[in-house]
């Protein structure tokens, strides 16, 4: 699922140590609406596999997106909701994508890999885009907008602590920048569960602006584990986690409009 690039070039300039070049795309729509959703399923699934589990007679081998059971229910998700750019984190099968009918819309589509599994991010799209990888990132170039999709360590706090000074120093110096998805940063509201994952926001908040700050929960336990930061240049007019979920889902998007320049 490689992204069509039409002869399309760019260079992020903090690796290049030049201006990015200007990249020839469609002409931007005046806002953009962005989907991020961690569309896996509850961690004490990965035991599943052991004990033989079924569900619907569907044996469930893996915790992360159950394809069959709740491609049906994400298709129909984001056809609703309708985004112009979405990213969907816990991918399992590069075939996964397959059962999500709604993608058929979307033109431009690529997968990305994340510390825990290869191609397990998705990023689907209705105006063409390019990646580029820096330190086990990747930075989505789309109608102006450095995206950042990340899925940081479930386990460590100290690893997403890292991994924000890593994605602190990618975004230094980058403009229109947003990072979204499900970062693990274990918050609910301005309390944290984990020191490290307190430290880790404020690294965050460095450079750029949470924009769901006032997203309390976007888990079924409670939790504002996934969160969208941008650059403080960039406009949000609207942005909510509507409280949706399918069997076994453990969390809940994000949708937010942009207004782009």
């Amino acid at each position: 699922m490689e992204t069509c690039r039409s002869g399309l070039t760019y260079l992020l300039a903090k690796e290049a140590g030049v201006t990015a070049s200007r990249v020839r795309i469609s002409p931007s729509p005046p806002t953009m609406k962005i989907l991020t959703w961690n569309i896996g399923s509850f961690s004490f699934l990965k035991y599943a596999k052991l004990f033989g589990f079924k569900y619907k007679d569907q044996k469930i081998l893996h915790e992360y997106f159950q394809h069959i059971i709740n491609g049906g229910f994400v298709s129909k998700a984001i056809e609703e909701i309708n985004p112009d750019i979405l990213f969907l984190q816990e991918i399992y099968d590069i075939n996964d994508p397959k059962y999500i009918e709604i993608l058929k819309n979307y033109p431009y589509q690529k997968l990305v890999d994340t510390w825990y599994h290869a191609h397990s991010i998705l990023i689907a799209s209705k105006h063409e885009f390019i990646t580029n990888e820096v330190d086990n990132f990747f930075v989505v170039f789309c109608n102006g907008i450095n995206f950042i999709p990340v899925h940081l360590n479930s386990f460590y706090a100290e690893k997403r602590l890292a991994d924000a000074f890593i994605l602190n120093n990618i975004t230094s110096g980058l403009q229109n920048v947003v990072i979204l998805g499900d970062t693990n940063i274990w918050s609910r509201g301005n309390k944290f569960l984990f020191k490290n994952d307190r430290k880790a926001y404020k690294v965050f908040c460095q450079n750029l602006v949470d924009f769901s700050k006032d997203i309390i929960s976007t888990s079924y336990i409670g939790f504002g584990l996934d969160k969208i930061f941008g650059s403080k240049n960039l406009k949000i007019l609207n942005i909510g986690s509507p409280k949706i979920r399918s069997v076994f889902m453990d969390h809940y998007p994000i949708t937010v409009d942009l207004e782009v320049s």
